[in-house]
């Protein structure tokens, strides 16, 4: 049983890990909208 939890636990540390791959920089929300991009005809 108790080599069982330290599967989950192991498992679940490597799922966190992995999920924050890639992640960079703080998160934020935008202050506003972008503007919307004019085209020339």
């Amino acid at each position: 049983m108790k080599l069982r939890a330290i599967y989950i636990v192991s498992l679940l540390l490597v799922s966190l890990g992995l999920a924050g791959c890639g992640s960079k920089g703080d998160l934020y929300l935008p202050e506003k909208p972008p503007a919307p991009q004019r085209t020339a005809n």
